[in-house]
């Protein structure tokens, strides 16, 4: 079954989990030990000083020693020639470790696998595969399971799961059974690399060749599963584990834990931990740490909380970068007095602030405006021993910019090197942003052309904004050579900045012109920049061109969002090709995207000026049978196209009913009057 696996593995293969670690050290210390081979009845002078230097680690003389003993006839002992093998590779030195082989090999010493297996791991240790499937080739004695694992291990950490999978079958020919180890290292390669099912075969093959699966097995399926999204059937298999002999561990759990968060299966989550602990399976800190990060996720940041008090009863201790998560989804939320307090009670979780800490509350009243309590916190700061860094400042000054406080970021500014903080790039585009936040986009370039730090591509795409807010494209297309000139290379937001300009301006020629010459330096246009062309090219009802442009963007592999198709729908409704827009709007559907109101409503308004009312209603309930509701254009739109059509009495009637029922307002009532008194009623 393995050999015919062996084309199915394309894909890399990342690192095995710390639990199979743990699992693969305890097997290659397995590999490499053995009762010590020396007896007192044959003393030797030689083994007793190898022994001597290998205690004080003095490899480079041992392995000396080994090829002197050697040379002069003098069998080595083989075990302490292993333990200096083994020395040699934890330190990389690998082709030392041969050499000692070898020179034991001449010598006439009886050279066990224990050795051969010991060098083999060090090879896969430092990704040597070549040389150690050479010298598993080469060599005199039956290898064993321990020799092949590390050897399977590194090739599927290298993705080369097919190759894993053949020396498996080699393995099996040469009459030597793959070990619990050696079987579930190449399960969680084939589920990483394949899926849950082919791993299920690689199971199936395991029982059938007599080799029991243990709860590390399981928990790769499980943990299989979830990946591929199966959680349901990863927790049927989770209480199936005690009808094959094993209760599920703390791994167990975790696992279908997380596949449930990322899942957003509350309720499950809490009713799964809850058995956990009912189970007395203890959690651990990688189970704590995983759920209050998906609760913070979620913005679920009370239980979050609530996990982390419970972590100390467990013998577990929080951390200060778990803390920090919490903070920053309570100021995420605005809730900056929250934060500060759960700041002043990190304590509580065995852990104290550290300066993300701080700033990120820091960053939380910025964004709330409260600039002296933001200025008192900095002080503790310094109070507290944790002093602000380069971060902290530049966070501070950066949200002072975005608001326009210019002169209080600058006295910011000088506080910096006060604490020991440089000022950089960073600081310098803040201060360009603030300028040109305040329209004064001449002291931006002042301060541009001023400061001692080489501008980056930010810098450069802040100026351009600023100058075409300001309108001055001379200036604007000025700057952009000058960043050429400099090998300075804009990016997509670079270009974007100068497309959406010259789209507002209606100068659509040049919009595509700077588009062409984006990719003509090696900058691909995004969703962001067809879309803005889209915007300016529907605005001179042009739908051929946009549809044209629409291919274009697909065919470049860029997928169409609803802002691009609400462009399209938007045009062809303008035109009077209704049939196609209507047409366009269930391809919208057919995608999984809902359309908003704003896409209904450019349909109805066609329809109207077509005079066709009922299309128009009928529309109009499709538009509430899928959910959307409707604004108040909806319904002017509806009333002005019943109006049109001599309708007065149902459009009066209508027009007072949603009135009275506050879906329209009730000024719409006088408005009107005229235009029931003239009987003619013009749709925009």
């Amino acid at each position: 079954m393995a050999a015919a696996l062996v084309t199915s593995f394309p894909h890399a293969i990342p690192k095995p989990h710390h639990h199979l670690h743990a699992a693969h050290h305890a097997h290659l210390t397995a590999a490499a030990t053995r009762p010590e081979a020396p007896s007192a009845s044959s003393p030797n002078p030689a083994n007793a000083r190898l022994r001597r230097l290998i205690a004080r680690d003095d490899l480079a003389e041992a392995a000396r020693l080994v090829d002197r003993a050697t040379s002069r006839g003098e069998a080595p002992d083989v075990y302490l020639c292993t333990k200096l093998i083994r020395n040699l590779c934890r330190r990389g030195r690998t082709s030392d470790a041969a050499r000692v082989l070898r020179a034991a090999e001449r010598s006439g010493t009886a050279v066990d696998v224990f050795a051969y297996n010991t060098l083999v791991a060090g090879y896969c240790r430092y990704g040597q595969l070549d040389a150690a499937r050479r010298l598993i080739a080469s060599m005199p004695v039956a290898p064993d399971a321990y020799t092949y694992t590390p050897i399977i291990r590194g090739l599927c950490d290298r993705g080369r799961v097919g190759e894993a999978l053949s020396l498996l079958d080699d393995m099996l020919h040469r009459g030597c059974q793959p070990s619990v180890v050696t079987y579930t290292v190449l399960l969680e390669a084939v589920c990483k690399s394949t899926g849950f099912g082919q791993a299920m075969e690689v199971l199936d093959e395991m029982r059938a060749k007599g080799c029991t699966p243990n709860i590390v097995t399981y928990n790769v399926i499980i943990n299989g599963m979830c990946r591929e999204g199966r959680v349901d059937d990863a927790r049927e298999f989770l209480n199936r584990l005690s009808s094959y002999g094993f209760q599920p561990d703390t791994v167990s759990y975790t696992t279908v834990l997380k596949g449930l968060c990322a899942a957003k299966r509350w309720e499950d989550v809490e009713e799964l931990f809850a058995e956990m602990m009912e189970k007395n399976c203890m959690p651990n800190e990688v189970t704590f740490d995983m759920l209050v990060r998906f609760f913070c996720r979620g913005g679920m940041v009370e239980r979050a909380i609530q996990v982390l008090e419970q972590m100390s009863g467990h013998g577990c201790a929080a951390n200060t970068t778990l803390c920090n998560i919490v903070i920053n989804t309570i100021c995420k939320q605005g809730r900056v007095d929250d934060a500060f307090q759960f700041l002043n009670n990190m304590g509580s979780y065995g852990c104290s602030p550290d300066t993300i800490s701080y700033t990120t509350v820091l960053k939380g009243l910025c964004r709330a405006e409260r600039w002296e309590d933001a200025k008192e916190l900095l002080k503790e700061m310094v109070r507290k021993n944790c002093p602000p860094n380069e971060v902290t400042f530049n966070t501070f000054i950066c949200i002072l910019c975005q608001k326009g406080l210019i002169e209080q970021a600058t006295m910011l500014i000088e506080q910096m090197s006060e604490h020991g903080c440089e000022v950089n790039i960073v600081t310098y585009n803040a201060l360009v942003n603030g300028f040109c936040v305040q329209g004064r986009v001449d002291s931006a370039l002042e301060l541009f052309y001023s400061m001692p730090c080489k501008p980056n591509t930010i810098t450069y795409t802040t100026l351009l904004t600023g100058l075409c807010n300001a309108e001055r494209l001379d200036a604007a297309a000025e700057l952009l050579a000058e960043m050429l000139q400099k090998d300075c290379a804009p990016n997509v937001v670079t270009f974007n900045v100068l497309v959406s300009f010259f789209c507002q301006k209606g100068l659509m020629d040049e919009a595509i012109e700077l588009v062409e010459q984006m990719m003509e330096h090696g900058c691909t246009p995004n969703l962001i920049t067809y879309n803005t062309l889209l915007d300016g090219i529907t605005k001179d009802c042009n739908s051929e061109e946009a549809l044209e442009l629409l291919h274009g963007l697909v065919s470049n592999g860029v997928s169409p969002d609803i802002v691009t198709y609400s462009s399209i729908i938007g045009v062809l409704s303008r035109e009077d090709r209704v049939e196609e827009a209507i047409k366009m709007f269930h391809i919208v559907q057919d995608l999984g995207m809902r359309p908003k109101a704003v896409i209904y409503n450019k349909i109805l308004l066609a329809l109207c000026k077509r005079c066709n009312t009922d299309g128009a209603i009928d529309f109009f309930a499709y538009m509430v049978s899928n959910g959307c509701m409707p604004n108040e254009l909806t319904y002017i739109t509806l009333i002005e196209g019943l109006a049109n059509e001599d309708f007065l009495k149902e459009t009066r009637d209508l027009l007072r009913e949603l009135c009275s029922r506050g879906v329209l307002n009730k000024n719409l009532l006088e408005e009107w009057r005229p235009k029931f008194s003239n009987q003619t009623v013009h749709l925009p």
